[in-house]
C-alpha cells in the first residue's frame, strides 16, 4: 500500500502536573488536521539547518524544507520510558512517539476524537460495556502484532500506577474475547473512555516485551507508534528512528530524532544559535527566547500561553496554612504584575491565574461571569493585617520554609517573591533542590509551602479536577480535605451533561478560591524555536513532539 509523507510537525499536547525542568512550557493555536489516509498539510519556510538532509518543495504555493533527521533538545535527563510511570515532560515527549493510543486527538480537541488503532467500537445502553474492535495488522517494534491481550496489559497496569490508576477508578475491568475484539467493563457510566485511552499515558505496551526483559529494561521499551527506541548512550541523548512497518499511512519524512539532554536553559539557547540543535522545545529564558524572535531570518518562533498556572503551593494541612488567614495574607501581599516583570520581562498574564488550573476549564467562564470567583490584589496593608490576625507581626514575623525546583526560572521566581514577603514580616527560606527530588518531596506532601506549576489533565477534561482536587490524589499538592469539593470532583466525573457539569466546577472555583488554597501568578507565556524552515503546529498545551502533517501559519 502506497504511503503518504509528511512534513515535520512538533504537536503540543497535555502534560499535568510536573514539569521537571524549566518551569514553564504549553501552547494554544489552531492548524491542519491529520486522519487516517489523510490529505498532507503545507509549510512554509526558508533554509534548511543541520542535523540530517535537507529539501526544498512547494505544496500549496508555499515553499518548504524538510529533512531526514533532526535533534531536538529536551530540558532533563530522561530515566525511563513507560507511558504508564511517565512523571516528566520530557519523558512524555519522546513516548508519544514510541507509543500509540487507541484512540486519537492530534489538535488535542476532544470534541473530535478519532478511532486510531480501534477499527469500531459499541456502547450498550446502560454506558456499562464497551465492545471494541482492533485494527488488523498492527505490529509492534519487535514484529509481533498487537493484540486484545496487550491492550488488557496496558489498562491492568494503567489501573495500579500511582501516575494513572485514579483516572481509572470507573475501568472495573477488561475483558479479551479474541486476539482483536475485548470489553471494558465499568463500574459506572463514564463519559469520558475514549479520552483517557486518547491520552500519551494511556500509549499501548506491549505484554510479551515487559514481562520477558522486566519492567524499566530498555529492550521492554517497545510500542506500535511511527517511532522505535534506536540508541540510548551514555550521554544520556536518545534516538528515536522511523519504524518501517508502521501500520497508519501518516507517513512522518523524519527518519530520525535525537533527544539531546541539555539541563541549563542558556547553555541550550547557545546550541541553537550555534546550529547543534533543530528545535528549542522549550525556550525557558525570555531574554534568549526574544532574541530568537528578533532574528527571524535564520529562526522561526512560536509563542504559547499555557494552559497552567504557575504559583506557589499552600500544603493546607500543616501550619502556618492550615490558617485560612494567612494563605489569604500571602496572596494579598505579592504584586503579580511586579513578579512578572522581574522574572520573565512581563510577558506572562496574571489575568488568566485566578486559581488552580486554566481559565479554559469547564466552569471557569461562568464563575468569572458571575463574580464566583474571589480576587486577590495587591493589597500590604491587608496581608499585614490578615497575618497580624493569625499572630505574626514585626515582633513576630512568619518564618516559613519554600522549595522549589533549581531549574530554569524557578530560582528567580523564588527571590522575587522571598523579597515581595518580606515586607508582611514573612520569611521565607528557600530551598532548591534537583527536580526530581523536588517531585518526591512535593508528591510526598513533604513541604510547608512550594513553587507549583500543575496544568489541566487530559486537554482540559473533567479529570483534571478530580487529579487536582479530590483528598488524597497526587497532583492535590495542596493537600486540600474540603468535602464539598471532594464531592463535586466525583459527581463531575458521572455527570454527561455540560451544562451540569459546568455548574458544578463553577461553584468548584467559587470555593477553592475563596478558599484561598494556593497562590496562582500567572499563566506563563514560553516559545518554541526551531531553525527557519522546520516549523512547528502548535497544539494544546504543552509537549509532546509527534511527526505528522501540519500547516504552518508564520
Amino acid at each position: 500500500m502506497k504511503k503518504r509523507v509528511f512534513a515535520l510537525a512538533v504537536v503540543l499536547v497535555m502534560a499535568l502536573g510536573i514539569v521537571l525542568t524549566g518551569c514553564g512550557g504549553g501552547t494554544s493555536s489552531s492548524g491542519g488536521t491529520s486522519t487516517p489516509g489523510g490529505d498532507a498539510g503545507t509549510s512554509t519556510g526558508g533554509d534548511a539547518s543541520t542535523g540530517g538532509d535537507a529539501s526544498t518543495g512547494d505544496a500549496g504555493g508555499s515553499n518548504i524544507v524538510t529533512k531526514d533527521s533532526i535533534i531536538v533538545n529536551v530540558g532533563a535527563i530522561v530515566t525511563k520510558l513507560d507511558p504508564q510511570y511517565g512523571v516528566s515532560t520530557w519523558e512524555w515527549t519522546i513516548n508519544t512517539n514510541i507509543y500509540d493510543t487507541l484512540w486519537r486527538n492530534i489538535k488535542a480537541d476532544y470534541n473530535d476524537l478519532q478511532n486510531w488503532m480501534v477499527e469500531d467500537y459499541t456502547v450498550s445502553d446502560d454506558g456499562l460495556t464497551w465492545n471494541v474492535k482492533l485494527r488488523e495488522g498492527i505490529l509492534f517494534h519487535d514484529g509481533t502484532p498487537l493484540t486484545a491481550e496487550d491492550v488488557k496489559f496496558t489498562a491492568d497496569r494503567a489501573k495500579v500506577s500511582p501516575y494513572t490508576a485514579p483516572a481509572t477508578e470507573w475501568l472495573e475491568s477488561t475483558e479479551v474475547v479474541d486476539d482483536l475484539n475485548f470489553i471494558f467493563h465499568l463500574a459506572y457510566a463514564f463519559p469520558m473512555v475514549r479520552e483517557v485511552f486518547a491520552d500519551y499515558q494511556w500509549g499501548i505496551c506491549n505484554k510479551a516485551a515487559i514481562e520477558t526483559y522486566g519492567e524499566g529494561a530498555k529492550e521492554a521499551i517497545v510500542g506500535t507508534g511511527p517511532y522505535k527506541l534506536g540508541e540510548w548512550g551514555a550521554d544520556n541523548n536518545i534516538t528515536i528512528e522511523y519504524f518501517e512497518d508502521f501500520w497508519s499511512e501518516d507517513v512522518p519524512q523524519i527518519k530520525t530524532v535525537t533527544y539531546r539532554a541539555i539541563t541549563d536553559p542558556s547553555a541550550a539557547g547557545i546550541a541553537m544559535r550555534s546550529g547543534e540543535l533543530d528545535v528549542l522545545h522549550f525556550t525557558y529564558l525570555v531574554s534568549d527566547a526574544l532574541g530568537f524572535v528578533e532574528d527571524p531570518e535564520n529562526f522561526d518562533v512560536l509563542q504559547f500561553e499555557r494552559d497552567h498556572a504557575q504559583g506557589i503551593t499552600f500544603n493546607n494541612q500543616v501550619a502556618p496554612f492550615d490558617d485560612i488567614n494567612v494563605r489569604r495574607a500571602i496572596n494579598h501581599a505579592i504584586d503579580k504584575q511586579a513578579v512578572n516583570l522581574i522574572v520573565e520581562e512581563g510577558v506572562n498574564n496574571p489575568e488568566h491565574a485566578m486559581v488552580k488550573t486554566s481559565f479554559r476549564m469547564e466552569g471557569y467562564e461562568k464563575a468569572q461571569s458571575e463574580g464566583r470567583i474571589t480576587k486577590y490584589e495587591y493589597d500590604v496593608e491587608k496581608a499585614r493585617a490578615l497575618l497580624a490576625e493569625a499572630g505574626y507581626d514585626e515582633s513576630n514575623p512568619l518564618n516559613v520554609n519554600y522549595i522549589t525546583p533549581s531549574s530554569g526560572t524557578c530560582l528567580p521566581l523564588a527571590s522575587a517573591v522571598q523579597a515581595q514577603l518580606a515586607m508582611v514580616n514573612v520569611n521565607l527560606d528557600v530551598e532548591s533542590m534537583e527536580p526530581s527530588a523536588w517531585v518526591q518531596q512535593v508528591g510526598a506532601a513533604d513541604f510547608v509551602t512550594s513553587y507549583n506549576d500543575t496544568g489541566c489533565w487530559a486537554n482540559r477534561s473533567p479529570l483534571t479536577y478530580y487529579f487536582q482536587l479530590h483528598t488524597g490524589l497526587m497532583y492535590n499538592r495542596e493537600n486540600t480535605n474540603i468535602d464539598r469539593v471532594n464531592e463535586i470532583t466525583e459527581l463531575g466525573m458521572r455527570t454527561t451533561d455540560p451544562a451540569e457539569r459546568e455548574e458544578l466546577y463553577a461553584e468548584l472555583l467559587e470555593i477553592i478560591s475563596e478558599q484561598a488554597i494556593n497562590c496562582p501568578l500567572f499563566q506563563r507565556q514560553t516559545f518554541v524555536t526551531t531553525t527557519k524552515g522546520l516549523v512547528v503546529y502548535p497544539e494544546q498545551m504543552m509537549l509532546p513532539i509527534y511527526m505528522f502533517d501540519t500547516e504552518w501559519v508564520a
